[in-house]
């Protein structure tokens, strides 16, 4: 069959991120069945585009990876979503194919999002082996339930139909028998703008943050992939001569300890020259790994501290304390590797008088970068709201932030914008740029 996959994502800011999901679920799929890719990110007229190449290509099956509900700014849904509409109307427009919804989106809202959207189906969490399970039906001439979901991600309680589509040979390595993500197909512009390209050394997320949506995009079970295998594809990407980074995209990659410290043990082992980013958590994370992590070319970590408040972190139901977090900002300042907490206010009816500990707990931290964003939910089982003392918050940050050299708050443009990420590309500079911003504060600091 011939399947054009559109990739609707366009949010640059702070930079342009490469669809690893679209090119995983391509590489999966290419092995049956003739696949394009279509990455509207960089178009000037994506609706144009759209329409030629589906004109062009004439797809037995169209599928439209969704990876947001808001962009990086907060500022709310409805665009995004007016925008997701457009494109979906203009798929229906050009082609009578059947018309597939897949990404993370959909999978916290996929009766929602098909409804309005006016999909013929959904895929809902790992679209590798659900999405190609789907073509292969659609190839045999059946017609498959609306709304397919792997096991991995529990069916969910909207109303609509859920069919669940079993793992093959589930093991200690599964994702390892997953081709790698397609990265022939990556527009070339990614890695022209910052030189980072994304990888994950593991899937899922065993915590129960109140808010967060990792749990029901990749299962509560932690499933990890071989070290060695993480390695593998870090001195491919190396060796392309065009990255010059790394984004360990994991929820969290310190969790579980033990494949952390494997993963940069083999780093170190094969003396593969490629730095790297990461996301990580105050729980689980020692002075040995930070060690190990710098060892291996870990040139920064982005911390999901969320509160500088001990109750309000109890609320939350985060796995650590703000010793922790001490210990931790400790760590990545001994061994030279960038730090950046990023805090949520506002969450579970924080007030800004009770946010104002947070800002207090930041000026003690004294963390490279510290970003905040006034809460907004997104999962399927709460629908999307805002925290209810919002605009106290946002006032509150916009007096202190611009006082303070290193802070920075996506909604209010403090410190992220376009102008910053033009500054940046004309500066030629490489990696994320919040690791710039944390290299210029340490150098005044220093001076």
């Amino acid at each position: 069959m011939r399947v054009l996959l559109v990739s609707a994502n366009r949010e640059k800011l702070p930079s342009a991120v490469v669809p690893l999901g679209v090119l995983s679920v391509a590489a999966a799929v290419r092995e049956a069945h003739d696949v394009e890719v279509l990455d509207l990110c960089f178009e000037d007229d994506p609706l144009a585009v759209l329409e030629k190449t589906i004109a062009a290509v004439r797809p037995d099956v169209v599928g439209l990876g969704l990876r947001n509900l808001h962009d990086n700014t907060y500022a709310g849904s409805e665009p995004l979503l007016a925008y997701y509409e457009d494109v979906a109307a203009c798929i229906r427009r050009a082609t009578r194919a059947p018309f597939v919804l897949g990404g993370s989106a959909v999978t916290l809202r996929p009766t929602q999002l098909m409804e309005r959207l006016g999909a013929t189906h959904a895929v809902v969490g790992e679209g590798e082996r659900t999405f190609r399970a789907l073509l292969d039906a659609f190839a045999r001439g059946e017609r498959p339930d609306p709304i397919v979901t792997s096991d991995v991600i529990r069916a969910q309680s909207s109303p609509g139909k859920y069919v669940q589509i079993a793992r093959k040979g589930a093991g200690a390595y599964e994702l390892d028998d997953l081709p790698r993500p397609a990265r022939d197909l990556v527009d070339p512009r990614y890695i022209a703008l910052d030189g980072t390209a994304s990888l994950q050394t593991k899937r899922g997320c065993a915590f129960q943050c109140t808010y967060c949506d990792y749990p029901d995009l990749e299962g509560r079970k932690v499933r990890v992939r071989a070290p060695e295998s993480v390695v593998d594809e870090m001195e491919a990407l190396a060796a392309s001569g065009q990255v010059s980074h790394a984004f360990v995209v994991d929820s969290v990659f310190n969790v579980p300890r033990s494949h952390a410290l494997a993963v940069c043990r083999a780093k170190i082992a094969r003396n593969v020259a490629l730095p790297w980013v990461c996301y990580v958590s105050p729980a689980s994370l020692d002075d040995e790994l930070v060690e190990s992590m710098a060892r291996a070319g870990c040139v920064g970590a982005e911390i999901g501290t969320d509160s500088g408040s001990a109750r309000v972190l109890e609320r939350l139901r985060k796995p650590f304390t703000l010793d922790q977090v001490r210990r931790v900002r400790a760590a990545f300042r001994a061994h030279g590797i960038a730090d950046c907490h990023t805090f949520v206010l506002g969450a579970e009816g924080e007030t800004a008088a009770e946010a104002e500990r947070t800002l207090a707990f930041v000026e003690e931290l004294d963390p490279d970068v510290a970003v905040f964003i006034a809460y907004m939910e997104d999962r399927e089982s709460h629908g999307v709201g805002r925290a209810e003392h919002r605009q106290a918050l946002l006032d509150l940050l916009a007096r202190e932030a611009p006082k303070r050299a290193g802070w920075i708050v996506p909604e209010l443009g403090i410190r992220f914008g376009a102008k910053v990420s033009a500054f940046l590309q004309k500066a030629r500079l490489r990696g994320p740029g919040w690791v710039h911003l944390a290299r210029a504060r340490r150098g005044a600091l220093s001076r």
